[in-house]
């Protein structure tokens, strides 16, 4: 598997490389009023509106930093047909590397508060945390957000 890997806080972290459309800049964003505080706000991309989530509040620590080497990694979260996207600031987005099925540590995390963390693979860098994309934001703010699917005729 390809991971783009980064950091928050002190902690590594990657997203599957096939998820990841684009990174870009940090960039002033649009706030969202009465939104969680991990949903940092919104940024034009291309002419759509991309949820932007702060993994460093998400993840339990402070706002990832503005610094140069902050960036936000826009991923394509699968949907129903239609193409949605997320954007996830992060600190030193800085490698894509490959693991392998006998670098996997822990193959399963299932925390009912934190769905989107998976699988920990052990690699020369330490041990990395595979975080979920489909599962970063919650259902019910996923529908708020995107819309609620409809079913096809």
């Amino acid at each position: 598997m390809l991971l783009l890997t980064f950091r928050v806080a002190d902690d590594l972290y990657a997203v599957a490389a096939d998820r990841v459309v684009e990174v870009v800049p940090r960039i002033e964003l649009r706030p969202i009023p009465h939104a969680p505080t991990y949903l940092a706000g919104l940024f034009n991309y291309r002419g759509k509106a991309i949820p932007v989530v702060d993994l460093g509040v998400l993840l339990g620590s402070t706002p990832c930093l503005e610094r140069l080497h902050t960036r936000i990694i826009l991923a394509d979260e699968p949907g129903t047909g239609r193409n949605r996207r997320v954007g996830l600031i992060a600190e030193n987005v800085s490698d894509v590397m490959t693991v392998h099925p006998d670098q996997v540590a822990l193959p399963v995390m299932n925390l009912e508060e934190a769905p989107y963390l998976g699988t920990v693979v052990r690699t020369d860098a330490g041990l990395i945390q595979i975080l979920s994309v489909e599962k970063i934001l919650p259902k019910s703010l996923r529908d708020a957000i995107f819309g609620v699917p409809t079913e096809a005729p």
